[in-house]
C-alpha cells in the first residue's frame, strides 16, 4: 500500500514533487487529514490556516518549476515567531488574539524557499518551563517536553513534515529525543532572529525537527548553506559522558553506550573524551545568564500583566532579579573559559556523542523534562543534533545528540547521516 504522503520525509517530498508524481494541495490535504483526526488527542497547535495553506499550495503547482528547496513542504511554526496573519500568543495570556502582522524573517526564509505555513504550533509560556497543552503522541499521557512542544509533537505525529522550534535550555533538541524525531539546533547566530520574542537574546538559537537527517541539508539549503560532502572516511567520535553523566537513567546509559559500539562496529574511530574541569560551574553559568536576560527581555509585561505569569515565570523573575552584575559577568567568563577548552576536542575529533535527555519522556504533562544534557551546550553555542535510537522500557523513543564544532553545522549535518545509517 502506498504511504500516505503526510508520512513522507520532506526530502521524499520534494523528490516527488519535483518528479511530478505528487502535488503540494495533495500533501497538504493528508497533512489537515491527520490534523483533524489527531489534534483533538495531541493538541500540537494554537492556529491553523488550512484555507490558506489550499491557496498556496494550488499556486506552488501551477508553477513549472520549483520556487525553492522547500517548494510545497507544509511548516509549523512555533507560537513564538512571527507570522503575518496568524495570532502569535507566545503561549500566554497576556497576548491572546495577538497578530503582529508582519512574518519573521525565519518565516520568510523558507516561504521564498517554497514552504507552506500550515500554522502556529504550541509553544510553553514564553518558551519558558511552564507546560502548554500538547500531549505526546507516542503516549498521550506523556509528555512531549518544551518548549518547542507543539513542533516536535507534530513532526511525530505525521501532521507535518518541518516544525520551527527555538532553543534557549534545551528546548529543541530535547522534545526531538522525547517525540522520536530528528531535530536540529544550529551554531548560536547562524539564523536571522528578528521577529522571534527573545527569552535571553545571547543564548536564543533557532532549530527545527524533521523526519530524517537528509532533511537537514535541505533546509539549511533554503537558508542559502550548500550541503557539505559526504563524508569519505569514517568520522572521528568522542564519547562524551558529560560530567552529569550519573543523572542520565541506567537504561539510557546504556543505550548510548550501544549507539557507540554500533558506530564503532560501523567504522567510526570511537574514543571517550572527559569534559575539562572548568565545566563543573556550566549549568549555573547558564541558568544565571538565562534568568537574568529574561528579566530584561519581560521588563515590559511584568510591569503592566505580571499578574498573567505563571508561578513558573514569576520564579524566573525573581531568579533573574537575584543575579549581580558581577555574576552574570562571571557567567560569560565561565564560558568563555570552556570554549577555549572545548578547543582541545576538535584537534582530535570530528564530533561529539552525548545523551540528549535524561530518558524516556516522563509521565504527566506539567513537567516538561530536565534541560540537563542540553544547557551547556546552548550556552557554548554549538550546532546540535538529536537522532532517535532504540526506545526505553515504557516504549518511548530514546535518542543520541551529535554535537559539532561552531559554525561547523554543514559538517555535523554530514555525518548525522552517516551516523543515522550505521544506527538504522
Amino acid at each position: 500500500m502506498a504511504k500516505s504522503p503526510n508520512t513522507l520525509s520532506a526530502s521524499e517530498a520534494v523528490r516527488r514533487m519535483a518528479g511530478k508524481q505528487l502535488k503540494a494541495r495533495d500533501l497538504v490535504e493528508a497533512c489537515l487529514r491527520r490534523i483533524e483526526a489527531r489534534e483533538g488527542q495531541v493538541h500540537a497547535w494554537e492556529a491553523l490556516d488550512p484555507d490558506g495553506a489550499r491557496k498556496r499550495a494550488d499556486m506552488l503547482d501551477k508553477r513549472r518549476r520549483p520556487v525553492g528547496p522547500l517548494h510545497g513542504i507544509p511548516l509549523a511554526v512555533k507560537d513564538i515567531i512571527a507570522t503575518r496573519t496568524l495570532p502569535t500568543t507566545c503561549g500566554s495570556p497576556i497576548y491572546r488574539d495577538h497578530v503582529v502582522g508582519k512574518d519573521a524573517a525565519c518565516v520568510t526564509q523558507l516561504v521564498k524557499a517554497g514552504a507552506i505555513v500550515l500554522g502556529k504550533s504550541v509553544t510553553t509560556e514564553f518558551a519558558g518551563a511552564h507546560a502548554g497543552k500538547t500531549h505526546n503522541p507516542h503516549n498521550l499521557r506523556h509528555t512531549p517536553a518544551g518548549s518547542s512542544s507543539g513542533s516536535a509533537a507534530a513532526v511525530a505525529d505525521f501532521m507535518a513534515p518541518v516544525g520551527y522550534g527555538t532553543q534557549t535550555g534545551g528546548s529543541v533538541i530535547r522534545p526531538g529525543a522525547f517525540n522520536g524525531v530528528v531535530a536540529y539546533k544550529g551554531t548560536y547566530g547562524w539564523a536571522d532572529m528578528s521577529g522571534v520574542k527573545p527569552y535571553a537574546p545571547s543564548l536564543d538559537t533557532l532549530g527545527f525537527f524533521v523526519r530524517e537527517a537528509n532533511d537537514l541539508a535541505l533546509i539549511r539549503a533554503a537558508w542559502g548553506h550548500a550541503a557539505a560532502d559526504p563524508p569519505r572516511e569514517p568520522p572521528r567520535i568522542g564519547f562524551m559522558r558529560t560530567p552529569w553523566w550519573d543523572l542520565a537513567e541506567p537504561y539510557n546509559r546504556k543505550n548510548i553506550e550501544q549507539a557507540a559500539r554500533s558506530l564503532r562496529a560501523g567504522g567510526a574511530r570511537v574514543r571517550e573524551w572527559t569534559a575539562p574541569e572548568s565545566w563543573a560551574n556550566l549549568m549555573q553559568a547558564q541558568h544565571r545568564i538565562m534568568t537574568k536576560e529574561a528579566t530584561q527581555s519581560y521588563a515590559r509585561e511584568r510591569a503592566r500583566f505580571s499578574h498573567l505569569f505563571s508561578p513558573i515565570m514569576q520564579n524566573v523573575m525573581s531568579e533573574g532579579d537575584a543575579v549581580g552584575r558581577r555574576q552574570y559577568a562571571d557567567a560569560r567568563k565561565r564560558k568563555q573559559r570552556a570554549l577555549a577548552d572545548l578547543e582541545e576536542a576538535w584537534s582530535r575529533f570530528d564530533l561529539l556523542l552525548a545523551p540528549s535527555a535524561r530518558g524516556e519522556a516522563l509521565s504527566g504533562l506539567s513537567n516538561t523534562g530536565d534541560p540537563i544534557f542540553n544547557r551547556f551546550w546552548t550556552l557554548l553555542g554549538t550546532p546540535c543534533i538529536a537522532l532517535p535510537f532504540n526506545s526505553g522500557p515504557f516504549g518511548l523513543p530514546l535518542s543520541v545528540q551529535l554535537i559539532g564544532r561552531r559554525g561547523n553545522d554543514d559538517q555535523l549535518i554530514a555525518w548525522a547521516r552517516w551516523v543515522e545509517s550505521r544506527l538504522a
